[in-house]
């Protein structure tokens, strides 16, 4: 058996093809020089969420006999550390691709590949909003037909929405999905734009959060940034970040945001809901804009929380290629309140790896 030294060389010797998406921060394909470069260390994984990487990897039989059969491809969700410079921890890698290949050899190609992750540290299960989103935008991907709760959720948002009361909650996630992966289809637009502006809220929050996964039209953007500045309820504002999450951070984004973010001395929890949705899906507008990063650190400094969120929020921001560099900056500077230099001080002095 040759030497096995990435996940490239273990699903080369299981006969597979292997295509990656990024399920952490958002779903994302991964290129295959992406996967190349990470997967060898070349380079930093280049999603990194909670300080892992969390991919799907669909594997599709090389095996021509196979290629058509009801098992020739199967999903793998694994949870990979990184190392302190973003790229996959090789200890952990190599403990991860012996594990598999000593299944595989004791049950069996076949069965050892649809079984290998039983029981692994490393396996994880995505929640239910992220397997809809997943599954729409594979079979989008794949050009396969999408599945009769799409139709479902067309039927519903092509009526007159006021007369359909709760009506709503017969529909299920994976339309819902599968609605949000065809938002650049002109023929949906209309029906996301009439949802967004109509749809029951737990509804329109589905799909925004749906919607995360996607680059969406000026249009629609437009029309986010709009609720967002009249929607009074917290939650809902993070869903409508969420949705935005993608969009470029110009000023008709970046002037609603100041205004939403408020004061900088005061932190309610309906302002940590934002925070959340902000460092969560967003933190690249953080890194971008140091002036809206200062202001999230700042309310949450002000927080009689204990620092709890402070620090949560900055250890998951240290971790992000773009806003790492801008927080270090910004917890350096002697430019700062006295509430965000104490809180500096705190979690270096309390929690010294908090911040990495």
């Amino acid at each position: 058996m040759n030497k096995i030294e990435s996940l490239s060389d273990l699903f080369d010797m299981v006969g597979c093809d292997v295509s990656y998406y990024d399920l952490g921060r958002n779903i994302t394909k991964i290129t295959p020089q992406q996967a190349i470069q990470f997967d060898r260390k070349q380079q930093a994984y280049p999603f990194p969420f909670r300080q892992h990487a969390w991919l799907a990897c669909l594997l599709k039989s090389k095996d021509t006999a196979k290629k058509d059969s009801a098992n020739a491809s199967v999903i793998w969700f694994i949870k990979m550390p990184l190392d302190e410079a973003g790229c996959l921890n090789l200890g952990t890698r190599d403990h991860f691709i012996k594990s598999i290949v000593d299944k595989i050899l004791h049950k069996g190609e076949e069965a050892g590949l649809s079984e290998a992750l039983e029981d692994s540290p490393y396996a994880f299960k995505p929640d239910q909003e992220r397997m809809a989103s997943f599954h729409a935008i594979l079979g989008k991907n794949l050009h396969q037909a999408p599945s009769h709760y799409f139709d479902d959720v067309v039927q519903h948002l092509s009526s007159d929405l006021s007369e359909q009361g709760d009506r709503w909650q017969t529909l299920g996630l994976q339309g819902i999905a599968e609605l949000a992966a065809r938002v650049n289809e002109t023929n949906y637009q209309a029906l996301i734009q009439k949802a967004i502006q109509q749809a029951a809220k737990p509804l329109v929050s589905a799909l925004c959060h749906a919607l995360e996964h996607e680059t969406l039209p000026n249009s629609l953007q437009t029309t986010l940034i709009q609720r967002l500045q009249t929607e009074p309820d917290a939650l809902m504002q993070a869903s409508y970040l969420r949705a935005l999450s993608r969009a470029d951070l110009d000023d008709t984004l970046l002037l609603p945001l100041f205004g939403l973010l408020g004061s900088l001395t005061d932190c309610t929890d309906d302002d940590l809901h934002k925070i959340v949705a902000l460092a969560a899906k967003c933190p690249h507008w953080l890194g971008q804009n140091p002036q809206l990063l200062r202001i999230i650190m700042e309310k949450l400094a002000h927080r009689e929380d204990g620092y709890i969120a402070f620090k949560q929020i900055a250890a998951e921001l240290s971790q992000h290629p773009e806003a790492k560099q801008p927080l270090w900056t910004l917890l350096r500077s002697g430019h700062v309140s006295p509430k965000l230099a104490q809180a500096v001080s705190y979690i270096f002095t309390q929690t010294p790896t908090s911040v990495q």
